[in-house]
C-alpha cells in the first residue's frame, strides 16, 4: 500500500463529525489541518486546541500503512499557572484527545481492513 487511506482530508472530517456526534467529545474542538500533501498523501494532521494550556495538541498516524495513531503535545512557549479546577478542565480536555485518538485509530484499522476485503 503506498499511500493511506484514512489520512484523506474528506474522511477525516466525517469521521470527526461522527466522533462529535456520539457525545464523546466533551465539546472539544478538533479539526483536520489544512496541509499540503506529501509525495501525493494527506499528512492526516487533526489540531485538538486546549483551552486551559498555552501549548498545541495534535494528533496524526503513526507511519505510512500503520492505522496506529498518537498524540503530540508540543512544548509550552511559557508557564502555565492553574488553579484546582483549571487542572482538572485541563485533564477533562486531554481526556477527550485521548479519546479521539483512540476512536481514530479504531476507524483507520477497520477502513484498512475494509480495503484488504475490498482488494
Amino acid at each position: 500500500m503506498s499511500a493511506v487511506p484514512f489520512r484523506s482530508k474528506d474522511l477525516l472530517e466525517a469521521w470527526l463529525d461522527e466522533f462529535t456526534a456520539s457525545g464523546a467529545g466533551g465539546g472539544g474542538v478538533a479539526y483536520v489541518a489544512d496541509q499540503e500533501p506529501l509525495n501525493g498523501a494527506d499528512s492526516g494532521l487533526v489540531i485538538f486546541p486546549l483551552v486551559n494550556a498555552t501549548t498545541s495538541v495534535y494528533l496524526a498516524p503513526v507511519a505510512v500503512g500503520v492505522p496506529d495513531w498518537r498524540v503530540t503535545i508540543e512544548a509550552q512557549p511559557e508557564v502555565t499557572e492553574l488553579s484546582p479546577s483549571a487542572v482538572y478542565d485541563l485533564c477533562r480536555e486531554l481526556s477527550y484527545a485521548a479519546d479521539l485518538c483512540a476512536f481514530l485509530q479504531v476507524k483507520s484499522v477497520a477502513h484498512m481492513a475494509q480495503l484488504a476485503e475490498d482488494a
